[in-house]
């Protein structure tokens, strides 16, 4: 299991199994190195207004081969507790409740 940490330096848990997931269905460019950026340095973070516990935290990349596609990484929030439950590249944002800014 490896602990990253989010732009307000909380710790979150990324499990082998999560890991795999991502990597399964991921763009190859997807690396740790994204997931790890998008906590830190969100652009915007939102609540999910179908799931209050996951948070989405979301990262836009203008290089030319993701032109126009935003990185999310979403976080299932119990407490203390924080879990990276999925990540992938989308064209837009999702709709939530309350925002942050990063």
């Amino acid at each position: 299991m490896t602990v990253l940490l989010d732009f307000q330096d909380r710790a979150i848990r990324l499990t082998e199994d999560r890991k795999r997931h991502i990597a399964g269905f991921a763009d190859p460019e997807i690396g740790m190195e994204i997931v790890r950026d998008t906590l830190v340095h969100p652009d915007i973070m939102t609540e999910a207004f179908h799931h209050p516990e996951l948070r989405l935290h979301y990262r836009i990349y203008t290089r030319r081969s993701q032109s126009g596609r935003n990185f999310h990484v979403i976080v299932k929030v119990r407490g203390y507790d924080m879990l990276i439950v999925t990540a992938f590249y989308s064209r837009g944002l999702f709709n939530g409740g309350s925002k942050w800014k990063g």
